[in-house]
């Protein structure tokens, strides 16, 4: 696979990586994929996490719109 890269992970996610690893899955880029694709879409678990969004509290949304954020937003 010409098309790769390095990470670093924490010794903790590749232990829990190695113990998931069944056949055929038989690395830990296999099961990385399969934690985030299944049949060819996005896990649950991605999509999950694509939804999560950062929700911000009065204040920073009151410092946001002076910082001029939301002025492009298409308004009213």
């Amino acid at each position: 696979m010409a098309d790769q890269i390095q990470i670093a992970i924490d010794r903790d996610v590749l232990e829990r990586l190695q113990q998931i690893m069944v056949p055929p899955i038989s690395d830990p880029n296999a099961v990385i994929k399969s934690l985030l694709y299944h049949d060819g879409h996005a896990s649950r678990a991605a999509i999950a996490l694509e939804a999560d969004e950062h929700h911000f509290t009065f204040a920073q949304e009151l410092e946001r719109s002076s910082q001029g954020i939301y002025e492009c937003g298409g308004g009213t």
